[in-house]
């Protein structure tokens, strides 16, 4: 099973991409969710000495979720 921290970086991958999607095309979502995924790492990097690279794959597949709730609406 996901840890709660995967889970939640999920989410917010799923939110991120929602949010973006009613402004800028899919593909241009999925590297916002992207970018900010990679900034939260560096935030995290810089304040706790921890980078995860899983935290930006848990959040990208909230990002592509996203992008499937949309293609099968």
């Amino acid at each position: 099973m996901f840890e709660k921290d995967k889970a939640n970086h999920v989410i917010y991958g799923v939110i991120i991409y929602g949010l973006h999607s009613l402004i800028i095309t899919p593909i241009f979502s999925l590297i916002a969710v992207y970018v900010i995924a990679l900034a939260k790492e560096f935030y995290d990097k810089k304040k706790t000495g921890k980078f995860s690279y899983s935290d930006i794959m848990a959040t990208l597949l909230g990002g592509v979720i996203g992008l499937l709730i949309s293609i099968i609406n």
